[in-house]
C-alpha cells in the first residue's frame, strides 16, 4: 500500500490515512467490468438516440466506437484515490461525463457525487447508474448525481474533489459562487493543466496554485507520472470552512447577483444565439446559466 511520506501528510493529519479497502486484483476487475458495461450500454444508446441525443457527443461517441470508455488518466486517478491519498468521508468527481471515474470510486465502496453540468450527459449518466446498480457493480445508496459544476450541498465531511479534465474556458475564478463552491472541499486531486482552462505553461499552472491557495488550500503532494496534484486544507481549517459556509444564506447562493459584470455580459451575448426550439431552460442561478451556456456549445458540436 502506497502512503504519503510524513512531510507530505502534515496537511491531512486530521483525516484518516486508511486507503480504500480494495485489492489490486479486484480493482483491475472492476475497471474491466465497468468499462465493458458502459461500452455495451452506450453503444445501444448511440444507435438509438444518435451522437448528440445520447449525450455522448463526438468525444464519447469516438470512445464507444473504439471499444473503451475509461482512459488512462481516469484509471490513474482511481489508483491514487485508492492507494496514495488519505481516506475521505465523501468524494465528488467534477465534470463527471458518463460517470466512469465516479463509478470506479463508488465500486470501491466509497460514497461519491458525480457532478456534470451538461443536461444530456446527466441523462446518460443516469442510464449508466441504473445499469451498474442492476449489475451490482456500484451501490446506488451512496451514489449521487449533481447536475452542475460542483455539489450544491455537502452532507459529509471531509470531502475530496477529483477532476482529471475540468476545462470550460469560463472566468470561474472571478465568480464568487463558484469560489464558495470550491471552498466546500477539504481536498482536491486535480490535473493543473486541465483545470478551468487549458494551462500549458508553468506560469499558468502556478497561477492556479495561487488561486487555490487564496481559497485556503495548500499543495500537499505532486504526482508527476499521473500529472496530478493533491491539494488539502491545513489541519483545523475544515471546521473553519464549515462555519464560514454555514453563514452563507440560501438567497445569496441562489441568486445571480454575485456574478461579475463581465460574465453576465458574456452570458447574455451567448444566450442571444440560443435557437427558439428546442431551447434550454430559463434558469437564473449561477449553475443553470452555465449549464445553458455549456449546452449551447454542445448543440453546435463544440462540447469537447
Amino acid at each position: 500500500m502506497v502512503r504519503c511520506r510524513q512531510s507530505e501528510c502534515k496537511l491531512t493529519e486530521s483525516i484518516s490515512t486508511s486507503a480504500a479497502s480494495i485489492g489490486p486484483l479486484h480493482a483491475a476487475q472492476l475497471v474491466r467490468k465497468v468499462d465493458a458495461a458502459l461500452v455495451e450500454l452506450h453503444g445501444r444508446r448511440l444507435s438509438e438516440f444518435g451522437t448528440d441525443g445520447s449525450g455522448l457527443f463526438s468525444h464519447y461517441a469516438a470512445l464507444v466506437r473504439g471499444g473503451a470508455i475509461l482512459r488512462i488518466d481516469e484509471i490513474q486517478a482511481f489508483k491514487l484515490v485508492r492507494e496514495a491519498l488519505p481516506l475521505y468521508a465523501g468524494y465528488a468527481v467534477l465534470r463527471a461525463g458518463l460517470g466512469e471515474l465516479a463509478f470506479l470510486i463508488n465500486g470501491a465502496g466509497l460514497p461519491v457525487t458525480a457532478c456534470e453540468p451538461n443536461a444530456a450527459r446527466v441523462e446518460a449518466l443516469k442510464a449508466g447508474l441504473g445499469q451498474l446498480v442492476t449489475s451490482k457493480m456500484v451501490d446506488g445508496k451512496i451514489f449521487t448525481i449533481a447536475p452542475g459544476f460542483l455539489p450544491d450541498r455537502v452532507d459529509v465531511r471531509p470531502l475530496l474533489g477529483v477532476a482529471t479534465d475540468f476545462v470550460f474556458d469560463l472566468p470561474l475564478e472571478q465568480d464568487q459562487a463558484f469560489c464558495r463552491g470550491l471552498r466546500q472541499f477539504d481536498g482536491l486531486l486535480i490535473n493543473p493543466r486541465l483545470f478551468i482552462r487549458l494551462r500549458e505553461q508553468p506560469s499558468e499552472q502556478r497561477a492556479l496554485t495561487a488561486f487555490l491557495q487564496s481559497l485556503g488550500f495548500a499543495e500537499a503532494r505532486k504526482f508527476p507520472i499521473e500529472q496530478m496534484v493533491y491539494f488539502a486544507r491545513p489541519p483545523g481549517d475544515q471546521d473553519q470552512a464549515s462555519k464560514a459556509l454555514a453563514t452563507i444564506s440560501v438567497d445569496a447562493t441562489s441568486q445571480g447577483s454575485t456574478m461579475d459584470s463581465e460574465f453576465d455580459a458574456m452570458v447574455e451575448r451567448v444566450m442571444a444565439l440560443v435557437p427558439p426550439a428546442p431551447s434550454p431552460g430559463t434558469g437564473t442561478t449561477w449553475i443553470e446559466r452555465r449549464v445553458r451556456k455549456f449546452d449551447l456549445r454542445s448543440t453546435f458540436g463544440n462540447d469537447e
